[in-house]
């Protein structure tokens, strides 16, 4: 699957407005093309939003989604409204790695009681050396995901960048944080953990960084 990922930077100020005016303007439009899984603010930042949206279509969805700004009544009316709230915004494409729920399957996974009532997600970015991606991410499933899941976090997604989109060699992850309690205790759990300590020196091995995002998501968000 393909997954259309933007970041938006709102003007100072507007950010909480912005964020709901996306979620009465935007979204039912958005949802005609695509599925949006999750919008996000991130933590920290006073000025950056995104969203992650899966394509049904693959690539042939972004002519629907141009069709939607160019020439659909509501895409043209949200085009010009934005302009009142952001001054940048950068798209992307993501490809799903064969391990990342798809939002048919949170939604399974919804009706279970799981992606739903968090409060906080974070973005786990890594920057795996050259030639040692297959080897990571064959890790990654088979170690990372079972362990950390076991300790209460739940995989959101996982991507590449597709195409020439991005940072070649990075691997994008997103986890589920019930709130701030929570991940305090993750991080208590991880520090314990001879296992977690096992995969950390693996990874000094296969990526040259990795680095955290804290994401705070909106009510009306798939994942939240």
């Amino acid at each position: 699957m393909l997954y259309l990922h933007e970041n938006t930077y709102p003007f100072p100020g507007v950010i909480d407005e912005y964020m709901d005016v996306m979620g009465t303007d935007l979204m039912a439009g958005l949802a005609r093309h695509m599925t949006v899984m999750g919008v996000f603010r991130v933590a920290f930042r006073h000025r950056e939003v995104f969203f992650l949206s899966e394509l049904p279509k693959g690539t042939d969805s972004l002519e629907g989604l141009s069709n939607f700004v160019i020439h659909e009544r509501d895409g043209l009316a949200w085009h010009r409204e934005g302009f009142r709230y952001r001054d940048e915004w950068f798209d992307s494409l993501l490809e799903g790695l064969p391990f990342s729920p798809t939002a048919a399957e949170i939604k399974k996974r919804q009706k279970k009681g799981e992606f739903t009532g968090n409060s906080l997600y974070y973005r786990l970015s890594h920057s795996v050396l050259p030639g040692k991606s297959e080897e990571f991410m064959k890790a990654f499933e088979k170690e990372l995901l079972p362990m950390e899941e076991k300790r209460g976090t739940k995989l959101a997604g996982c991507y590449r960048w597709f195409g020439a989109c991005g940072e070649s060699g990075e691997i994008i992850s997103f986890w589920t944080v019930k709130n701030w309690a929570e991940w305090g205790k993750i991080q208590e759990s991880q520090r314990k953990d001879p296992q977690y300590q096992r995969w950390m020196e693996k990874v000094s091995g296969l990526c040259a960084e990795w680095s955290y995002k804290f994401l705070l998501p909106a009510p009306y968000s798939l994942l939240h």
